[in-house]
C-alpha cells in the first residue's frame, strides 16, 4: 500500500481538478479555453485509471490505451491554453502524440521490448508537449490582466515538464544499461511524476483557473467601464439635446431630460413615474397608448401640452430603447415655428401679399373643381370681373401707396360682403375676380350691387387728403359646355360693357354685348 500511494493521491487530486474543471466550465461559457481543460481532466483520469487496470490485471490493451488517454489529455490541456489565448490552434499534436505513443506500446508487447525504454518514449512525449505552451505564456504581453496567473500556469508547466523529461532520462538510461525489470508500483522513475509532476500540473490547473478568473474580472470590469461611460454619454446627450427626451416603461416617465421640464413646466420629480399620457391632450391618449406598444420606430405629428397647459404643435418620435428591453425613448420636439413657417409658405404661395386675395394659381385651381362640380350635378355657378375705376389717376394724384391702400380697403370690403364659398382673387393691377358657387346671374348681380354700393360709399384718407373709389362689374353665368375660359371671356366681355357705358355700375352678360379690345387681359 506504501507505494501505491503516491498513484492514489495523484488519482484523487486530478479527480479534484476533472471536478473543478467541469465546474469551471459551466461558469465560464462563453469563455474559451475551460472546455479543454474539463476534457483533457477527465481522459487524463481515464488513462491512469486504464493502466492501474492494467497494473491489477497485466491487461496488454489496458496498458496502450492508458498510455494514450494519459497522452491524449495532457494534450488536450495544453491545447485549451492556445484557446483561451486566442491562437491558433495546434490540433496536430493530439494525433501524432497519441499514434507515435501507440506504436511504440504495441511494438513493445508484439516483440517483448524493454519497459524502461517505452517509459523513456512515453516521458520525452509528455515533456516535450508543454514546450509551446510555456513559450507562449512566458513572452506574452498582450493581456496584462491575466500575467501573474499565466507566469503560474508557466513555471507549474516548467516544472511538469522538467520531471517528466527526467523520468525519461532514467528510463533511457535503465534501458541503455539493462537494468533488471522493476514493476511500475515499485520504480522510482515510474511514480516520480506522482509525487512532483502531478501536483505541478495541479498548480498549473490553479493557474488556468486564475487565469480565467482574471479575465472574466478584468472584462467585467471594462464592460462597467463602457457601462458608466455609456451612461454618461447618455446623460449628456439628453441634456444637449433641444428636444424633450424622455424614458418610458409600462406607460410611466422613468427619466427625463432638462428640456422636457422646461416644456412641460413640470420639475423632474413630478415627471418620474407620471404618465406620459399626461404631456398630451385627451384626444390623443389613445394613439399614445397604441404607439407605446408596438415594436418599431414611429413619428407622429400631433399636439403636446406646454407649460401653462396650452397645446402646441409638436413631433413626437418613440423607439425601443433595445431589442430586449421594455424602456422605450419618447422625444417631443417643438415644431411651432416650423409649422409657422409652412402656413406662411402656403400663404405665400396662394395669397396675394398686399390684398390677402387669393392669387391667381390658387384661384384657378379652387375654380376648376368649382366648375366640375357645377357641370357634373348641373349647379348654378356665375363669374365676376371687378375692375377699380380711374384706379390710375388715384396713385398719380395721392401717390402709390394711397393706391395700395384703396386696394386693401377693396378687398376688406369684399371679405366682409361675400359669403364663406366664395372665391376672391387678386388677378393683378385693379383687377379682382369672383366665383360664386350655387349662384345663378340675378342671385350673384343682388350681391354684386350692393357690394358697389358699400365700395362707393367709402371715403378712403391719406395724409391730407381724401378720396372715394368705384368699381365696374361684369358678370357671366355658367352654361352648359363652359370651361373656365370661355366663361371668363363672357364675363370680360360684361365688364367692357360697364366700363364703356360710365363706368361704376354692374352688367350681366347677355348676346350681342360688344366684345373688348384684344389688350383685356383673359384667365389664361
Amino acid at each position: 500500500m506504501f507505494y501505491y500511494s503516491p498513484m492514489l493521491l495523484g488519482l484523487c487530486l486530478l479527480v479534484a481538478v476533472a471536478i473543478a474543471a467541469t465546474a469551471l466550465w459551466r461558469m465560464s461559457r462563453p469563455y474559451s479555453g475551460p472546455g479543454f481543460w474539463m476534457a483533457g481532466s477527465w481522459s487524463l483520469i481515464a488513462g491512469i485509471l486504464m493502466f492501474i487496470g492494467f497494473i491489477i490485471t497485466g491487461n496488454p490493451a489496458l496498458n496502450v490505451l492508458g498510455n494514450a488517454g494519459q497522452l491524449a489529455g495532457e494534450a488536450l490541456f495544453l491545447l485549451g491554453i492556445f484557446r483561451f489565448m486566442d491562437r491558433q490552434i495546434p490540433w496536430w499534436i493530439v494525433p501524432l502524440s497519441v499514434s507515435v505513443m501507440v506504436a511504440f506500446n504495441v511494438h513493445y508487447w508484439l516483440f517483448d521490448g524493454n519497459s524502461d525504454f517505452l517509459m523513456g518514449v512515453y516521458s520525452t512525449i509528455a515533456g516535450l508537449l508543454p514546450v509551446q505552451a510555456i513559450w507562449l505564456l512566458l513572452r506574452e504581453k498582450s493581456d496584462p490582466a491575466t500575467r501573474p496567473a499565466r507566469l503560474l500556469v508557466g513555471f507549474s508547466l516548467l516544472v511538469y515538464s522538467a520531471v517528466t523529461l527526467v523520468r525519461g532520462y532514467l528510463g533511457y538510461y535503465n534501458w541503455w544499461h539493462d537494468a533488471p525489470y522493476v514493476n511500475p508500483y515499485e520504480s522510482f522513475s515510474y511514480l516520480l511524476p506522482y509525487n512532483f509532476a502531478i501536483p505541478a500540473l495541479v498548480m498549473g490547473f490553479i493557474g488556468v483557473t486564475l487565469m480565467t478568473m482574471q479575465r472574466i474580472l478584468a472584462n467585467s470590469q471594462q464592460h462597467a467601464q463602457r457601462a458608466r461611460l455609456s451612461a454618461i454619454r447618455f446623460e449628456r446627450l439628453l441634456g444637449a439635446s433641444t428636444s424633450a427626451v424622455m424614458i418610458v416603461k409600462a406607460g410611466l416617465i422613468q427619466d427625463a431630460n432638462m428640456r422636457l421640464e422646461q416644456l412641460s413646466g413640470l420639475s423632474r420629480e413630478r415627471l418620474i413615474n407620471s404618465p406620459v399620457q399626461t404631456l398630451f391632450p385627451a384626444g390623443s391618449h389613445e394613439l399614445i397608448n397604441q404607439h407605446l406598444a408596438i415594436s418599431h420606430t414611429s413619428l407622429l405629428d400631433l399636439d403636446a401640452l406646454g407649460a401653462r397647459g396650452e397645446p402646441f404643435p409638436a413631433e413626437v418620435s418613440i423607439a425601443r430603447l433595445s431589442d430586449d428591453s421594455d424602456d422605450v425613448v419618447m422625444e417631443i420636439r417643438d415644431v411651432s415655428h416650423r409649422k409657422a413657417l409652412e402656413e406662411q409658405l402656403v400663404l405665400l404661395a396662394t395669397q396675394d401679399s398686399l390684398t390677402s386675395a387669393l392669387n391667381r394659381r390658387a384661384f384657378n385651381n379652387e375654380a376648376q373643381l368649382a366648375l366640375t362640380r357645377a357641370t357634373r350635378y348641373r349647379r348654378p355657378l356665375s363669374l365676376a370681373i371687378l375692375d377699380l375705376d380711374h384706379f390710375k389717376q388715384i396713385n398719380d394724384t395721392h401717390g402709390h401707396l394711397a393706391g395700395d391702400l384703396a386696394l386693401q380697403q377693396f378687398s376688406d370690403v369684399c371679405r366682409i360682403t361675400l359669403r364663406e364659398g366664395d372665391i376672391f382673387a387678386r388677378f393683378g393691377g385693379e383687377e379682382f375676380v369672383l366665383l360664386l358657387s350655387e349662384t345663378d346671374a340675378a342671385a350673384a348681380a343682388v350681391l354684386l350691387e350692393r357690394l358697389r354700393e358699400q365700395v362707393s360709399a367709402l371715403v378712403l384718407r391719406h395724409g391730407t387728403s381724401s378720396f372715394s373709389l368705384h368699381v365696374s362689374a361684369g358678370l357671366a353665368e355658367w352654361q352648359p359646355g363652359d370651361d373656365l375660359d370661355s366663361l371668363f371671356k363672357r364675363a370680360d366681355q360684361a365688364l367692357y360693357s360697364a366700363k364703356s357705358n360710365g363706368r361704376n355700375r354692374v352688367v350681366v352678360w347677355s348676346e350681342g354685348l360688344e366684345s373688348p379690345t384684344p389688350s383685356t387681359q383673359s384667365l389664361s
